[in-house]
């Protein structure tokens, strides 16, 4: 074996190319391959991620309208069924809608029961927009229209910025239906 001072220690002369020095550290061309290497991971990864996250997505939404729907379910029981035809491109029927599904009345003898059947601090807005899911009504549920589907309809947020303070409901405030 031989040493060298300024080198650090080596394999026999023969094999020279394998020597090391004491300082270590890592070559360009091992630099580059290891990025390479994570470049391509993280493609495969961010690429997965997109995908995964519109099908979340997509169940956020499902959900949202089963809420909704079992709302709707739950006041006819109690009540009567919310039979409203669509009257617009607007989005006022499904506002109407939600909040009867939303109103107590403060008068305890004729606060409806069960009531609120719908969280009252869920405040949506109204969206056209065939890049986002939609709620609309269509006279007796609420049905989602996914992106690429035309339509009006309440907006989902799925940052949760729909849901604020209570709706306050004006003193004649008048339900939908009978």
């Amino acid at each position: 074996m031989t040493a060298s001072p300024d080198r650090g220690t080596c394999l026999p002369p023969s094999n020279f190319l394998l020597c090391r020095s004491k300082a270590g550290g890592f070559s360009m061309s091992e630099l580059v391959i290891v990025i390479s290497i994570i470049g391509v991971l993280s493609t495969i990864t961010v690429g997965s991620f997109h995908q995964f996250l519109g099908g979340a997505k997509d169940a956020v939404a499902a959900e949202r309208q089963e809420r909704l729907n079992h709302a709707l379910y739950r006041f006819a029981q109690h009540n009567y069924e919310l039979l409203f035809n669509s009257m617009d491109g607007s989005t006022a029927d499904e506002m109407v809608i939600l909040r009867t599904l939303q109103y107590r009345d403060t008068d305890m003898d004729r606060a409806k029961i069960g009531s609120p059947y719908m969280d009252p601090r869920y405040n949506p807005v109204s969206s056209s927009s065939t890049a986002q899911h939609r709620l609309r009504w269509n006279g007796k549920l609420y049905e989602l229209l996914k992106p690429g589907q035309t339509g009006t309809g309440l907006l989902m947020n799925f940052d949760g910025s729909d849901f604020t303070t209570a709706f306050v409901f004006p003193p004649n405030f008048q339900m939908a239906g009978r």
